[in-house]
């Protein structure tokens, strides 16, 4: 997508964030009573998916590792979708200290530290010998590096993310809820159409999020997949350390995976609603996005989708959450106007 386009389409979400917040007389950044922050997000259509094929992805990331057709493979084809409501979603994902609270507040285990199958997943070491094992003595408390209450929380399942939305919907007293996977790269896009809400190019993913780099190829050499830039961190970022989108949220690429409320469905992609599809009614696995801080880079992409079983957790997977309903003239409780 040429620079002159990408600029266009991206000034095009801007203005129609801005007039969204007019219209309905809705800030465009809230803060809420934990000091979670909130960014409007306006109703809109856009194109899902990868306009790219599984041999043109394979072509362009072949430098970074992508040599295998196994690596991208069954990309679906890219349609358009319709948001037809507005709603907020977190600015930042959520962090250790909010996540805290929570615990703090409620007394809950998560599914990690407890039942019969305790622990989360660790990755110390991303390739094709990764070693990738279970951690039982592991859970948002325990990682597998350092982490400060800055950090996104990590090691939670997407039943403990349900958990925290139902805890904060009821202390706040407004609705708060995973974002599907369609509202969820439809943010992380913000008029893009490129691989990455910044463009096509891999490299420029140093200003923007915390992926494999350079700093991770200097504790894991023998790491084939990293671009060569910087970001400064091996391990998770302190949220909001890179550059947001121009919508104003952070660390949609890297940083850490983040759970979506829908189910997995292989046949869905392609044949739900074009309107605010929200996933299959079932299914045994949950959806989830962004790529994290030691993904392949291909991960990383706009369109990319992953899942895992609900009850699974790992030291690369967390999630932001999405404050709705959004009607006309009104504002959630206990929440501080950042910017008009």
């Amino acid at each position: 997508m040429p620079q002159a386009d990408m600029e266009a389409a991206t000034r095009k979400a801007v203005a129609a964030q801005r007039e969204c917040s007019e219209r309905l007389r809705l800030p465009v950044e809230i803060t809420n009573s934990i000091g979670m922050k909130f960014t409007l997000i306006p109703a809109g259509e856009f194109l899902m998916g990868s306009r790219e094929t599984s041999k043109q992805l394979n072509t362009a990331f072949a430098p970074y590792g992508a040599k295998k057709p196994v690596w991208i493979k069954n990309v679906p084809p890219s349609r358009r979708v319709r948001i037809t409501r507005p709603f907020y979603l977190g600015a930042h994902e959520v962090t250790r200290g909010q996540f805290r609270r929570f615990v703090d507040d409620t007394g809950y285990q998560t599914d990690a530290e407890k039942g019969d199958r305790k622990g989360i997943t660790v990755i110390e070491f991303v390739d094709r010998e990764t070693e990738v094992r279970l951690d039982p003595e592991g859970s948002w408390r325990k990682v597998g590096f350092d982490q400060t209450d800055e950090h996104p929380v990590v090691g939670v399942s997407w039943n403990d993310a349900t958990a925290f939305c139902k805890w904060l919907s009821d202390k706040e007293g407004t609705t708060y809820r995973l974002p599907t996977e369609a509202e969820w790269e439809y943010a992380c896009r913000a008029g893009s159409t490129t691989r990455y809400s910044g463009g096509d190019d891999p490299e420029d993913l140093a200003l923007t999020g915390n992926v494999a780099d350079s700093t991770a190829k200097a504790q894991f050499p023998d790491s084939k997949w990293t671009i060569r830039g910087s970001d400064g961190y091996a391990y998770t970022a302190p949220v909001g350390k890179f550059r947001a989108n121009k919508f104003g949220l952070y660390d949609m690429h890297g940083n850490v995976s983040e759970w979506c409320a829908d189910w997995y469905d292989a046949a869905y992609y392609r044949e739900s609603p074009s309107e605010d599809p929200a996933g299959p009614a079932t299914g045994s696995h949950r959806m989830y996005r962004g790529g994290g801080w030691i993904y392949y880079l291909w991960f990383c992409r706009s369109a990319d989708r992953a899942r895992n079983g609900p009850a699974q957790r790992s030291n690369y997977l967390g999630f932001r959450v999405a404050l709705v309903p959004v009607e006309s003239g009104t504002h959630p409780p206990n929440r501080t106007k950042s910017r008009p």
